[in-house]
């Protein structure tokens, strides 16, 4: 496998890319979801910690996707489908909201702490001082932003993967093969796009 994209797949770095992010957002999403049944104190604290590292790795990870995706485009979509060109104008809506709530949910955690008046733990390195004063009504309304930005994200994320399943099984072409290491490559020898 090559680390570039080719006209027939995705590279290695894509294909990373594109799987690292999904199982950020899968995790960070259920701790989120669950982040009540921690029990109060350190343990919850440091769950909290985890769902905030996650998220800045989730907004960090979509940057250089997209600045990836810049200098190595992806391959060409395939064509042929008797639902063209909607196919093509809902896969780059699809991926263009994907990329938004990727980027703007965790933005929206990062706000909701600093409404709350805490810390933004950069990776563990080091704290991002809250600029403002807490807010309690003003980080109620980030909250309910922030979780209706991951539940969309997450909605997003489902569809994203019922499109590639139905590409694969409804429409029989490559594109979910594309993307996965072991089908790209013998769906790549036994046949073309």
């Amino acid at each position: 496998m090559t680390l570039r994209n080719s006209p027939d797949a995705y590279g290695a770095i894509a294909r990373t890319a594109h799987w690292a992010t999904a199982l950020l957002v899968v995790v960070a999403w259920l701790l989120g979801q669950f982040l009540d049944v921690f029990p109060r104190g350190p343990t919850r604290g440091d769950a909290l910690f985890v769902h905030m590292t996650l998220g800045l790795a989730i907004v960090g990870l979509a940057v250089l996707r997209l600045a990836w995706r810049a200098l190595d485009p992806p391959p060409p979509a395939l064509v042929g489908s008797r639902f063209e060109p909607w196919l093509g104008l809902a896969a780059k809506a699809g991926h263009g909201l994907l990329y938004l709530l990727l980027i703007a949910t965790p933005i929206l955690g990062v706000t909701l702490q600093f409404a709350r008046g805490n810390p933004v733990p950069a990776l563990g390195l080091f704290d991002v001082a809250s600029p403002w004063a807490a807010d309690r009504a003003l980080a109620r309304q980030i909250l309910e932003l922030h979780e209706l930005a991951a539940d969309a994200l997450g909605v997003v994320a489902l569809g994203h993967a019922v499109a590639a399943l139905f590409h694969h099984w409804a429409l029989g072409d490559r594109t979910l093969a594309r993307m996965l290491p072991g089908l790209a490559r013998q769906s790549g020898a036994s046949s073309q796009d």
